[in-house]
C-alpha cells in the first residue's frame, strides 16, 4: 500500500479546454440568445395582438366624435384596405374607386 497524495487539482479539467469544449460553449451560449430574442419577439407579438383586440372590440371613448360618431383616426384605420374588382377586358384587378383606363378601346373605365 502506498500512501501517494492525490494532484491538487486535474489538469486535464482545469487546463487548457479542448476546441470540443469551446465549440460547445458557443453552442449553449447562442442558443440562450436566440432563446431570449424569440421570447422577446413573441412578447411583442402577443402584446401587439392584445392591442389589436381591444381596439377590435367597439369603440372607445377616445374613437368618438362629438356627435356620437368615429373619429377620424378610426376612420382612417379602417380605410386602409380597398375593395378591388377586375378589369372586363384585360383582367388586372384595379381599386373599385380609383380605376382608371387600361389603354384598351374597349376598356369601360
Amino acid at each position: 500500500m502506498t500512501l501517494r497524495r492525490p494532484a491538487p487539482y486535474n489538469p486535464g479539467m482545469f487546463g487548457l479546454p479542448s476546441i470540443q469544449k469551446l465549440l460547445l460553449l458557443a453552442a449553449i451560449v447562442a442558443a440562450v440568445w436566440y432563446g431570449f430574442k424569440l421570447v422577446g419577439r413573441l412578447s411583442a407579438q402577443r402584446k401587439a395582438e392584445q392591442k389589436l383586440r381591444a381596439g377590435q372590440g367597439g369603440a372607445s371613448a377616445s374613437d368618438l366624435g362629438r356627435d356620437g360618431g368615429r373619429s377620424r383616426s378610426a376612420a382612417r384605420a379602417e380605410l386602409k384596405t380597398e375593395e378591388m374588382e377586375a378589369c372586363p377586358s384585360c383582367g388586372a384587378y384595379v381599386a373599385s374607386g380609383k380605376a382608371r383606363s387600361c389603354g384598351r378601346a374597349d376598356c369601360p373605365y
